[in-house]
């Protein structure tokens, strides 16, 4: 009986949540940085999209801006995109600036869906606006926050070498 119990308990207790720390970990979780554990844990259980904004929920989420020309920022970030593994073009909207990613993830090669968004607003910056979002479940254990972040580590890479 009491093995029995043990089972039960490791199977619907244990497992599920060893599977849930995993996952989190493997996403670079920043639990302690701003707005601390419990929210970032709270996100990340809660939201299956990530974006970036002036003002998000998370701080390493800020819009990026950039002092390049419209032109050259869009040819980064199409080499960006085509240096990335497991990041497949799906639609190049050049002159607009927009660009739509399908990403599989590394952990159970879920397909997520990305769009960046290039724009030259008037005060000569370039802003570049990323958005992500899980195609399946109700959080995504910070994997969409991972890969807006992978996407700008990349980015910055590419700007450097190319400068």
């Amino acid at each position: 009986m009491r093995s029995k119990i043990l089972v039960v308990v490791i199977t619907v207790l244990i497992l599920p949540a060893s599977a849930v720390v995993i996952a989190i970990a493997m996403n670079r979780p920043m639990l302690w940085d701003p707005p601390g554990p419990a929210k970032r844990l709270s996100i990340y259980l809660r939201y299956n999209v990530a974006e970036t904004a002036a003002d998000p929920l998370l701080p390493e989420l800020r819009i990026r801006r950039y002092r390049l020309s419209e032109d050259a920022m869009k040819q980064a970030v199409e080499r960006t995109i085509r240096s990335l593994p497991r990041w497949k073009m799906i639609r190049e909207e050049r002159d607009l600036g927009a660009y739509q990613v399908e990403v599989t993830s590394r952990i159970w090669r879920f397909r997520d869906d990305l769009s960046i968004l290039v724009t030259g607003p008037a005060s000569g910056d370039v802003e570049v606006y990323v958005y992500s979002a899980s195609r399946v479940g109700r959080g995504d254990f910070g994997a969409n926050r991972v890969h807006i972040l992978a996407f700008y580590e990349a980015l910055e890479r590419q700007l450097k070498e190319n400068s």
